[in-house]
């Protein structure tokens, strides 16, 4: 297994209900964990403004420690903030954002199950790919492009799938807990994606990046 971390803030970090300096200190505590490699700004914030703060709190401490640091979809913003990159969640956007950030810029894409949508963006150039169980494939209206998707591996066999087929790194994007990340690691994903259990950790947040870290080393 050579699988590191991909880590998520958490879910309500741009509602505008929480203090995202109140929140730096645990930030803080999970990075010291060791072991990640890329950190997403998670989801949609409420305002400008807020997404604004967030990126100039986090992404500083971030980037000294040579940890990747993307945002979600907002590929011009990603750009204008000085981030690492841009994490897509629809497939059918790689082009444009690719055209626009250029090379020099990570541009990941969340293709759900669909193995379709991975191929076409890895073949294209995209820097990983991320597999997400939690997202049900979309209406297909070609039926050969349907009977691939719904006659093939998913879950942990998915990723084992595309180690097999493909070349671009591959992030198991399914809110993995502790327990089972060693299992995703040897299914074949590069990067596994953490959210809820660093930051629901009984102990704290070093702790559970110190757990994932032993449990795929």
């Amino acid at each position: 297994m050579n699988s590191e971390i991909y880590l998520l803030t958490p879910t309500d970090l741009l509602s505008g209900d929480k203090d995202v300096e109140q929140f730096k200190a645990t930030y803080i505590q999970a990075l010291d964990g060791g072991g990640i490699s890329c950190v997403l700004l998670s989801g949609t914030a409420n305002n400008a403004e807020t997404l604004k703060k967030a990126v100039e709190t986090l992404q500083p401490i971030t980037q000294e420690r040579d940890i990747a640091f993307l945002i979600e979809d907002d590929y011009q913003t990603a750009k204008a903030f000085g981030c690492d990159g841009v994490h897509l969640n629809d497939a059918g956007s790689y082009k444009e954002a690719r055209e626009y950030l250029g090379t020099d810029y990570i541009v990941g894409v969340d293709c759900g199950i669909s193995r379709h949508d991975a191929i076409l963006v890895g073949e294209a150039g995209a820097d990983y790919v991320a597999f997400n169980n939690r997202r049900p494939l979309p209406e297909i209206e070609d039926p050969d492009v349907r009977e691939f998707e719904e006659g093939g591996p998913k879950g942990l066999e998915l990723l084992t799938w595309w180690q097999t087929m493909m070349t671009p790194p591959c992030v198991s994007m399914d809110d993995i807990t502790i327990e089972i990340a060693k299992a995703h690691a040897e299914a074949g994903a590069d990067f596994i994606a953490l959210q809820t259990a660093v930051w629901s950790h009984p102990d704290n947040s070093t702790t559970a990046i110190i757990e994932v870290n032993e449990a795929i080393a």
